[in-house]
């Protein structure tokens, strides 16, 4: 369900007013926010009862440096809709997968609380690993994690399988508590041997 609600929103509205619209147009945006869920629900319900495995949903609430939204208003305005959904997906047997680019790391804690089982992705130059592993190993399956804007791009093929042990040291040691990849898409200018490396790392944990 890419572009699940809050990317749904802003296209609709245009990014700069429905950044606005929860304190300028509080009724209104309650209104159209709702009805999107409403449809996603429909939809939610669609997938379950066809047996599916996941849900995957996309939001990118963060930038490089924070989430987009203070977190507490985030809570206020958005926390209770991803419950709802995700909710609908934890009730009807499947788990609940997400990508959200950026750092999130002030609203993690909640979308765990509300049925997040799988993150996706890990952006290591928005977020700090070693901060995820410590507060959330265990609660949550990291998706990815392998820096493309660094990294693969400008390092060894020996920094990138480096990087690779890191991140299966990092969150590997939870049953189940990770899932190898890159932050992001790879960038045309990664060295071939790099993503050769790449492959080769994870290859190993097979």
């Amino acid at each position: 369900m890419w572009f699940t609600l809050f990317e749904r929103l802003w296209m609709l509205r245009g990014f700069d007013h429905m950044l606005m619209d929860p304190y300028l147009e509080g009724a209104s945006f309650g209104r159209l926010r709702d009805r999107v869920v409403e449809y996603n629900l429909a939809i939610i319900d669609q997938w379950t009862a066809r047996g599916v495995d996941a849900v995957h949903f996309s939001d990118d609430w963060g930038s490089q440096r924070t989430t987009l939204m203070n977190p507490d208003d985030w809570r206020r305005f958005y926390r209770p809709a991803y419950e709802a959904m995700f909710g609908g997906v934890r009730s009807g047997g499947a788990h609940v997968w997400m990508h959200l680019c950026g750092n999130i790391t002030a609203i993690l804690g909640d979308l765990i609380d509300a049925g997040l089982n799988v993150l996706n992705p890990v952006q290591p130059q928005a977020m700090d690993v070693r901060v995820l592993a410590r507060e959330y190993g265990g609660k949550v399956c990291f998706n990815d994690g392998v820096d493309v804007q660094g990294t693969l791009i400008h390092g060894s093929p020996q920094d990138v399988r480096g990087e690779v042990d890191n991140l299966v040291d990092l969150f590997g040691r939870y049953d189940g508590g990770y899932i190898g990849g890159t932050s992001h898409s790879i960038m045309p200018e990664t060295p071939l041997d790099n993503v050769i490396a790449l492959y080769q790392a994870f290859l190993q944990y097979q």
